[in-house]
């Protein structure tokens, strides 16, 4: 990861199944790497728990959760949701 490499080029994109690793997610995220993750299709309660394990992650490190569709979210820093790399991305998918 280059140090001023816009947000959207260090944001990942991952669809959540049964073989995600949810503490990997969490170390991205302490990172500071952006990441999209796609619920659909996966447990809804399951969901949910990733959600407010990683919500919490994201609350720690002053960041947001965005959703950009039902069961699509954004978990980022406050600065990269500012940048305009990412901002563009969310606001052409967001509904």
């Amino acid at each position: 990861m280059k140090k001023n490499e816009p947000a959207y080029e260090r944001t990942e994109f991952i669809k959540i199944d049964e073989s995600v690793d949810v503490f990997k997610l969490a170390d991205k995220l302490m990172r500071r790497q952006p990441l999209i993750l796609n619920f659909e299709g996966y447990d809804a309660i399951e969901s949910n728990r990733i959600i407010v394990f990683l919500s919490g992650v994201i609350y720690a490190l002053d960041g947001n959760v965005e959703v950009i569709r039902d069961r699509i979210m954004a978990f980022a820093t406050k600065k990269d949701l500012k940048d305009k790399s990412l901002r563009k991305f969310i606001n052409k998918y967001k509904e």
